[in-house]
């Protein structure tokens, strides 16, 4: 393909982004994992799906027509079914997107991979609500490699709209239930919960401070907020590095409307916990920037002013986490045990005060605005 790339916007927990000369149209950055615990650990797993479901012709049609109306945006800048084939978190994306973009008359785009494809109806009541198909897939990462996705579809409207992406985790995907009913326990932490206390523990995180379970609680103090390549050491030498550049940064996190979805574990362990998030970072320079790059390296936002005063970048996230059955015998905050069959590399036990761990990430920017 014919493109460019430069770097910009590079965040703890987020994405490294990098601006494409194209005016793409679909996802504006490659993104890649910044921290090790955002990847889900060091090195790659098994990308291994779980057991796929029987008769799951309808789930893999709708696969496929999502990845057509996708092509036809990437390759064609038509935009027409956006509001067919997402929902949620991916529409924002998408529509963002779609603001963007422009096809240079002398573009040359391949069209988009997925092989691998592997459908998991999770165990629900009535008809199914959410399924999560599983592959290789290019889409991504704008056609630079295929990686292992799942991605989570949701009925919307009388269709299966595509609602979010997860990267694969280093300790691989979560077996899920895919026969029978639905645990009668509800996870440790409320769906509606989640996002607000994740809001909270990571917000706290950026400030750089170390983590102690009672800061982390609900969630288990693991690679994300522990270690040279956690949340709140890279913070730390973000803020390091801005300061005696002279430039004051802030970054927070908020929930979005976006519902968290509770897909049920096989063997009764509890859920996979996959919500959304806004994060946000504002750089302040009193006397003017007059260089590409901020202190930290990160790339001013791009068309910006000769001198930049102010920008603020925006990034939509998706994170999951473990979380165990809510047990009537005990509080939440209490630690859980390891459940037997777990996938190997999962944490034996959760420190006090702790229920769920955090175990996968994914995150696109929005937009950069600089002043």
């Amino acid at each position: 393909m014919n493109r460019t790339a430069k770097t910009r916007a590079a965040r703890p927990l987020a994405a490294v982004s990098r601006t494409l000369g194209l005016g793409l149209g679909l996802v504006l950055s490659l993104t890649l994992c910044l921290t090790v615990a955002a990847c889900g650990g060091g090195g790659p797993g098994p990308a291994t799906a779980p057991p796929a479901s029987a008769h799951t012709a309808t789930e893999q049609a709708a696969v496929q027509n999502w990845l057509a109306k996708t092509n036809a945006m990437w390759t064609s800048d038509d935009f027409a079914a956006l509001d067919q084939i997402t929902t949620a978190e991916m529409r924002d994306v998408y529509l963002a997107e779609k603001q963007q973009a422009s096809l240079p008359a002398n573009a040359s785009r391949e069209a988009f991979q997925l092989s691998g494809l592997s459908i998991t109806v999770p165990c629900h009541t009535g008809r199914p609500a959410v399924f999560v198909a599983y592959g290789d897939t290019n889409v991504f990462d704008l056609g630079q490699a295929l990686q292992p996705m799942a991605m989570v579809f949701e009925q919307d409207a009388g269709r299966w709209k595509l609602a979010a992406a997860v990267n694969h985790p280093n300790r691989g995907w979560p077996a899920l239930c895919a026969q029978g009913a639905p645990p009668a326990a509800p996870p440790a932490v409320p769906p509606a919960d989640f996002a607000p206390q994740l809001a909270r523990v990571l917000t706290h995180a950026l400030t750089g401070a170390a983590e102690t379970p009672a800061t982390a609680s609900p969630f288990a103090v693991n690679d994300f907020f522990t270690g040279s390549g956690s949340i709140n050491a890279q913070a730390a030498r973000q803020a390091g590095q801005n300061r005696r550049g002279g430039v004051s940064f802030t970054e927070w996190f908020t929930p979005t409307a976006h519902p968290t979805l509770a897909l049920p574990l096989a063997g009764g362990r509890g859920f996979w916990m996959i919500g959304i998030l806004i994060q946000r970072g504002n750089y302040t320079s009193a006397a003017g920037l007059r260089a590409e790059n901020w202190p930290d390296g990160n790339q001013v936002a791009m068309p910006r002013p000769a001198v930049v005063h102010r920008e603020t970048d925006t990034f939509i996230t998706t994170y999951t986490a473990i979380a165990p059955l809510r047990s009537a015998s005990k509080p939440a905050s209490k630690p859980a045990s390891k459940p037997a069959g777990e996938p190997a590399g999962e944490p034996a036990g959760e420190p006090a005060g702790s229920t769920l761990t955090l175990d996968g990430f994914f995150g696109w920017p929005l937009t950069a605005v600089a002043s």
